[in-house]
């Protein structure tokens, strides 16, 4: 029996993909949901020493899972704190609050798997709102894709 993959087979090398970076972060998109044919989204993102992060949040479409590769990350998921070191992952299931920094003084690169796609689509729209973190806006793009602040 054959069975036809989602994605034709490739190499992804580090920062590899389209980079929507936004509030501080490089966001490499890596596979979109066209890509998978519907399956999911992939992402790294790179984030820099000391950055805040985005504000706690929840997804209501999206599960998402986070693999730290590099450096180390906090992420608090529903009030709890988790440190993730190098080959940790992370599931965050829709619904679920929480926020991702890196408080540390080296370079975070996470992978993250977004299920089902289409969170490329949200990235690339706040990539193109002006310079800084003007949250009005910010949280008018979350609402259009189901995201929302806590």
């Amino acid at each position: 029996m054959t069975t036809e993959s989602t994605a034709p087979s490739r190499v992804f090398r580090t920062e590899d993909g389209t980079n929507l970076g936004a509030i501080g972060l490089g966001i490499y998109t890596r596979l979109t949901g066209a890509e998978t044919k519907g399956a999911y989204s992939l992402f790294e993102y790179v984030v820099p020493p000391g950055l805040g992060g985005p504000p706690t949040h929840i997804h209501s479409r999206e599960d998402e899972l986070f693999t730290c590769v590099e450096g180390r990350v906090t992420v608090e998921l529903d009030g709890v704190e988790h440190v993730l070191a190098p080959g940790d992952s992370l599931l965050m299931p829709r619904g679920v609050p929480h926020v991702f920094y890196n408080s540390f003084d080296v370079q975070t690169r996470v992978i993250a798997v977004v299920s089902p796609p289409g969170l490329e689509n949200y990235y690339r729209e706040l990539s193109e709102l002006p310079p800084g973190r003007d949250m009005k806006l910010v949280a008018e793009v979350m609402t259009r894709y189901g995201l929302a602040l806590q």
